[in-house]
């Protein structure tokens, strides 16, 4: 069965770099629990991972290099659908970096890369290699498998958090040019100006997080559990292994609809386990949730309600 609507259909994964990528690696695969994909021996200043759950060969991307976002990546169905993609962004005045199967990353097809005004660069690709579920494809159990037990062992990648200084230009483009929803938005107590968006193509709630900073820069990678109970177990685990947790968490986040705990890793990036999460669709009757600067407490913090500043700063 093939997809039948076009555009971009799933995140695919988010790429960072670091400046220790052996305490990122470490950190990423046996404190968080993802599981490594062998990509050969073209990628030792590259390590490809991914969630137990999931069935690409991967959707976290770290390499060796100066810490920055360095992109994050989302499915297209065909190559169709980068020619729409390349005719729309060069109607909005930019240009889309195009590359062949394999040139940027480990077994990913056809893609293109744009950078939003100021916003992240994305890569659009059309496929990438699908080894399967490591616990099968047929009759799965679907338990976590016994190597990742003790650790998060997160689901999927759910969204990414980005930092911008001027949030309304990138949910513009996003929104315009790409096709994205909107979900939830917080602006000003007058409403004149909007500071804050969560951004969609699937029916997650959000993809894309975008949130008020002096650059674009990461703000939070973020994966998903199954409910309130999980992220309570996980952040027992973490703090076992000597990780310290933000002050958001674990706590609901009404802004997003999500039970969330955050915390970062040796080289500074900060991650998001959340379980849940608001219903989208992309359909002209949606509308989003609305929040305002006098919510914001509420709105990163419902048990406390309290403004923690810190939060909103970026990590990478």
């Amino acid at each position: 069965m093939s997809l039948q609507h076009r555009g971009i259909h799933r995140l695919g994964y988010v790429r960072l770099a670091v400046d220790d990528l052996d305490a990122a690696r470490r950190f990423a695969l046996d404190t968080l629990g993802l599981i490594e994909y062998d990509a050969g021996p073209s990628s030792q200043e590259r390590v490809y991972l991914r969630c137990w759950h999931e069935a690409h060969a991967y959707s976290y991307v770290l390499e060796r290099g100066a810490p920055r976002l360095v992109e994050i990546g989302f499915g297209v169905r065909d190559t169709d659908d980068l020619a729409a993609a390349t005719a729309r962004i060069a109607t909005a005045g930019l240009t889309a970096e195009a590359a062949g199967a394999g040139e940027v990353l480990a077994d990913l097809g056809p893609s293109l890369a744009v950078t939003v005004p100021a916003g992240p660069t994305l890569r659009l690709f059309t496929d990438q290699a699908v080894p399967g579920y490591v616990v099968g494809q047929k009759a799965p159990d679907w338990n976590t498998p016994r190597s990742l037990r003790g650790t998060p062992a997160p689901l999927f990648l759910t969204h990414v958090g980005v930092t911008t200084p001027d949030p309304e230009t990138a949910i513009a483009f996003l929104t315009d040019v790409l096709g994205f929803g909107v979900s939830e938005l917080l602006t000003t107590d007058d409403g004149d100006r909007t500071l804050s968006a969560l951004l969609f193509r699937t029916n997650n709630g959000q993809d894309i997080a975008v949130f008020p900073g002096m650059d674009v820069r990461l703000h939070h990678v973020a994966f998903a559990k199954e409910d309130e109970v999980d992220i309570l177990r996980d952040a027992t685990w973490l703090r076992q292994d000597g990780v310290q947790l933000d002050l958001y968490g674990p706590t609901r986040q009404s802004y997003g609809r999500t039970f969330s705990v955050h915390f970062h890793d040796p080289c500074g990036i900060r991650y998001e386990l959340c379980a849940g999460g608001r219903f989208s669709e992309l359909h002209p009757q949606f509308q989003p949730v609305r929040w305002t600067e006098a919510n914001l407490g509420k709105a990163l913090a419902f048990y406390d309600n309290v403004e923690n500043k810190e939060f909103l700063t970026p990590s990478l």
